[in-house]
C-alpha cells in the first residue's frame, strides 16, 4: 500500500471515519499488514533488519505520521485554541507575525528543559520573523516492548503520536510560562491581595477599557479557578462544576484553564495557583504564536555504540514558538 494511504488510513482509524466497505477492525488488519510489508515483512522491529535498512518503508511512513500528528494532535484543546496562533509552513520558509507600536515584544525560543527567555523594546510597528526549527524527540521507551515482539506494530503510531503532542504541548506551556514570568512594562496591570469580587471586576473592566473595549477571559489553573467564587450562583454554575470541577465562566467571563506541568527535572508545578490572568479575547490577541513545518525525519541509532546494545530510534520534528505580547493583560495574584 503506498505510503500517503497507509497514512490516511491510520488517521481516519483514529478518528473512526473509516470508510469503504470494510469495518474498524478490518481497517485495523491492513493497517496492521501496511506496516509489516513497509518493515521488510516482520511483526518485529529487530536490530538486524535495522542495520540492513530492512525498516527504510516503515520510518517513511512515520515519518508522515509525524507530520500529520503535528499538524492536528493539540485540536481541541482549549487552552491551545484561545492562547496559540498556529501555522504551518512549508520546508525552509517563515512566518512574519507584526507588532504594533508602543509594544513589548517577548520572543522565546522554547526548547524542553530550557525556559530562557529574550526582550526588546520596539519603538514602532515591527516584523517578527518566525522559522521552524528542528527539536529530536526520543521514543525508545515506547519502542521496547514493540521491539520485543509484546506489542502489535500498529502501536508503533500511537506511540509517536504520544511523544510528538507531548513534546509541542511542553513547548507551549513553557512559552505561557515565560509570559507569566516576564516584566513587561506597561503592558501589565498587577492586583494583589485578600481575594476580592469587585477587585476582580474592576481589573477586568481596565483591561478591556485599555485593550480598545475587547472582550476578556481569564486564565488560570484548575485550582485557581476553584477560587473564583461569586456571589450569585447559577444551577448551570453548580452542574458545571460537578462535571468540570469548576465554573466554565464567572460573571460572564469565561474562563480558560491552564493545565498545570512540572519544572524540568523536578516534581514542583511551574504555574502559580493563586495567579488569575485577565487577558483579552480574539485571534488576533493571541500571545503565543507556533510554526510547524518542513519534513520530519526518522531515524535508528547504531547500537554497537552502546555497550548495552540498546537502540534507540530518534525522531525530529520541526517547531517554533514566540511569545509576542502586544496587548495589555492584568494579573491578579490572591494572596
Amino acid at each position: 500500500m503506498e505510503t500517503n494511504a497507509v497514512v490516511k488510513l491510520i488517521l481516519d482509524y483514529k478518528h473512526n471515519t473509516v470508510k469503504g466497505d470494510f469495518s474498524k477492525s478490518d481497517s485495523r488488519e491492513v493497517i496492521r499488514q501496511a506496516l509489516i510489508e513497509a518493515n521488510g515483512g516482520s511483526e518485529k522491529l529487530n536490530l538486524r533488519a535495522l542495520r540492513d535498512g530492512g525498516s527504510n518503508g516503515l520510518f517513511a511512513i512515520l515519518e508522515q505520521m509525524i507530520d500529520a500528528s503535528a499538524a492536528e494532535g493539540l485540536q481541541g484543546d482549549e487552552f491551545v485554541n484561545n492562547m496559540v496562533d498556529s501555522q504551518t509552513v512549508t520546508e525552509g520558509d517563515s512566518v512574519d507575525f507584526v507588532v504594533e507600536a508602543n509594544s513589548t515584544l517577548v520572543v522565546s525560543d522554547i526548547s524542553r528543559g530550557s525556559l530562557g527567555i529574550r526582550r526588546q523594546s520596539l519603538p514602532e510597528k515591527t516584523s517578527v520573523n518566525l522559522k521552524a526549527i528542528p527539536h529530536a524527540v526520543k521514543i525508545y521507551d515506547e519502542l521496547a516492548r514493540i521491539m520485543a515482539g509484546k506489542v502489535d506494530i500498529t502501536a508503533l503510531s500511537d506511540a509517536i503520536d504520544k511523544a510528538v503532542v507531548q513534546y509541542l504541548r511542553n513547548e507551549i506551556y513553557g512559552a505561557f510560562a515565560d509570559v507569566a514570568a516576564a516584566d513587561t512594562g506597561a503592558l501589565y496591570y498587577p492586583t494583589a491581595g485578600t481575594y476580592d469580587e469587585d477587585a476582580l471586576l474592576e481589573l477586568i473592566e481596565f483591561v478591556s477599557a485599555a485593550n480598545d473595549g475587547a472582550k476578556c477571559m481569564l486564565v488560570c489553573t484548575l485550582a485557581g479557578a476553584r477560587q473564583l467564587v461569586t456571589a450569585t450562583v447559577s444551577e448551570a454554575a453548580k452542574q458545571s462544576v460537578y462535571d468540570n470541577g469548576y465554573a466554565l465562566s464567572w460573571n460572564g467571563v469565561p474562563i480558560t484553564i491552564v493545565p498545570q506541568r512540572f519544572a524540568a527535572g523536578g516534581a514542583s508545578f511551574i504555574f502559580d495557583d493563586d495567579k488569575i490572568y485577565v487577558m483579552a479575547q480574539g485571534a488576533e490577541n493571541k500571545p503565543i504564536k507556533q510554526v510547524l513545518g518542513g519534513e520530519s525525519y526518522v531515524f535508528a541509532g547504531n547500537p554497537t555504540d552502546k555497550n548495552d546494545l540498546t537502540q534507540e530510534i530518534t525522531a525530529i520534528i520541526n517547531s517554533g514558538v514566540a511569545i509576542v505580547v502586544g496587548n495589555k493583560f492584568g494579573v491578579y495574584e490572591i494572596s
